[in-house]
């Protein structure tokens, strides 16, 4: 009876749109892999488009971190160089066995199926390896079984943020531990390590970059790869909520509690219960619930609002800010106490400026794949010319202006390459926005409003436009430009 044709991508779909790391994703798709072909090991290989090896990304390997094979290395070289699939009934056969491996790992393979992943356009992409059937040979239907499984993975590959690189026709870009996170500067690598450390913790965490950067996507990133992975993550924007309404948002309120309140409704901390709760912008969060939230994140207890009942939630809370906590606190703005109960742990995202032109280049591939897809658009690539005034632009608004440049780029550009004058930036020696200079006795806060007040006037005035520019939302800059209290 003829087996009903098993799949990858639906064991993995629930992972697709995380920020999960890239290996979980991968070695949950080798894992049904080897289940399905009832085999002791199996191994996925990626091509490596820069150095052009075959790198065993998930391996079925404990001896071993990693394999790196040189192009044509081994049997899995050869299936990358020639896209054949190769069955081994005896692998001491075969010419293109490569034994090292086996000598340091202690493993003794014995049999062999081997397939290339290749994607819709006949591109290689990788290997999927199996070694040793628990029972008998590899047949021809097993070839066949692993071949589906091999499209499958392709199809999931495209679903991540490792791409093709550039014009080259084989193998991805492998830089980058998180699915959706996208950069390879040194600055991003350290960022990713301290994910990965805070990840494994339950302690409060403060994250802290400009808007744009990506506060979300790292708090993401936090909580899919943690033990609270399965439970809810809870995102609070504090600065849309009125004050008079933020207690009952993250509290929750009892019937009655005020006008209005017709029925007990549970806050944010219930909701996030077994789960993680981002505070974005904690700098606004008003001073009179600080002391509350401080509360919580001493004992994890609370009240509703109108109620007297203490209840408990386990939540993990991370917060983030492109204020200056420290100097809100000299100004009595924030409490110290819970300036440092919030810090346990502390990341800093890098500026796009900061990080680079070869991250801006890959930031704009990667947008150029997402959008294209969504408005079904003929444009395959971004010229030259346009790259280059892509990595020249300062980017105020950071990765999200980024994002809103190629997305309009997409959309404006009739054929298949971006050009320089579809990009939505300010013509270089066109009324472009004075870099001037900063006094040193400026504050932050000042230097800041300076900015945004040249923005306003290279838009003429627009708020909307320069929020776009500036990469936050229009409410977010109308309450920049008023000045401090006091």
């Amino acid at each position: 009876m003829e087996r009903d044709t098993p799949t990858v991508l639906h064991s993995v779909a629930g992972m697709l749109s995380r920020q999960v790391t890239t290996d979980q994703l991968l070695k949950a798709m080798v894992d049904r892999v080897v289940q399905e072909l009832q085999a002791e090991r199996g191994t996925l290989y990626l091509l490596d488009a820069i150095t052009g090896e075959l790198c065993s990304r998930v391996a079925h390997l404990p001896e071993m971190r990693e394999i790196r094979l040189p192009p044509g290395m081994g049997v899995a070289g050869h299936v990358a160089e020639t896209g054949e699939t190769v069955i081994l009934e005896d692998v001491s056969d075969d010419q293109h066995f490569f034994p090292g491996i086996d000598e340091v790992t202690g493993y003794k393979t014995r049999n062999m199926l081997a397939v290339a992943i290749t994607d819709t356009e006949g591109s290689t992409r990788g290997v999927l390896q199996v070694l040793n059937r628990k029972r008998g040979q590899f047949t021809a239907h097993d070839a066949a079984v692993l071949q589906d499984l091999a499209v499958q993975v392709a199809q999931a590959l495209e679903q991540t943020s490792m791409r093709p690189c550039g014009d080259r026709t084989r193998g991805l870009l492998l830089d980058g531990p998180f699915n959706h996170i996208i950069g390879e500067s040194p600055l991003m690598q350290e960022l990713y390590q301290r994910i990965l450390a805070a990840a494994t913790t339950d302690a409060t965490v403060l994250i802290r970059g400009d808007s744009g950067t990506g506060k979300s996507l790292v708090t993401r990133a936090i909580h899919d790869n943690s033990p609270r992975h399965d439970g809810p993550m809870i995102h609070v924007d504090c600065t849309t909520l009125p004050a008079g309404l933020i207690e009952s948002e993250l509290f929750g309120h009892e019937r009655g509690a005020f006008t209005g309140a017709d029925r007990r409704v549970q806050g944010k901390f219930e909701l996030a219960h077994t789960g993680t709760l981002f505070l974005d912008e904690i700098g606004d969060l008003p001073l009179a619930l600080q002391g509350k939230l401080l509360r919580f994140l001493q004992d994890r207890e609370f009240e509703r609002l109108g109620g007297r009942q203490t209840l408990h939630a386990d939540v993990r809370v991370v917060s983030a800010t492109n204020a200056q906590l420290e100097q809100q606190v000299e100004q009595g703005r924030f409490r110290r106490d819970l300036y440092y109960r919030i810090r346990v742990v502390e990341l800093a995202i890098p500026s796009l400026q900061d990080r680079g032109p070869r991250d801006v280049e890959r930031l704009a591939e990667h947008f150029l794949d997402v959008y294209v897809r969504r408005h079904r658009s003929q444009a395959r690539g971004i010229s030259r010319r346009a790259l280059e005034r892509l990595q020249h632009h300062n980017w105020p608004g950071n990765v999200r202006e980024l994002e809103h440049c190629i997305e309009s780029a997409v959309v404006l550009a009739q054929g298949e390459v971006i050009e320089e004058e579809h990009l939505s930036l300010p013509r270089l020696g066109l009324r472009s926005v004075s870099s001037g200079s900063y006094s040193v006795q400026m504050s932050l806060k000042e230097v800041e409003q300076e900015h945004i007040r040249r923005v306003l006037d290279y838009c003429g005035g627009n708020r909307s436009e320069a929020a776009r520019l500036l990469g936050i939302g229009r409410n977010t800059l109308l309450r920049k430009l008023r000045p401090d209290p006091g």
